[in-house]
């Protein structure tokens, strides 16, 4: 006589078993993508903010323009 078990998975806990970890690994994959898109969006706020802060002008630097709309900078140190 055959194993029902081995014809058809849902008889017993083997379905019961297998069902939970299947719910578990697409659970530990969408969280896995989760964070991966939070990762990426700290990562890229982070680089905006540093690229913003590296192209602002330094404390204390005035800009004065000339009647030859030429732009001119003077640190003044404070």
């Amino acid at each position: 006589m055959m194993n029902s078990n081995r014809i058809c998975p849902a008889v017993g806990s083997q379905y019961k078993h297998s069902a939970v970890g299947l719910v578990f690994m697409e659970s530990a994959a969408g969280l896995s993508l989760e964070t991966s898109k939070v990762e990426s969006a700290v990562r890229n706020q982070a680089e905006a903010k540093l690229n913003q802060l590296e192209h602002s002008k330094p404390a204390g630097t005035v800009n004065i323009r000339f009647n030859s709309n030429r732009e001119h900078s003077i640190q003044l140190k404070l």
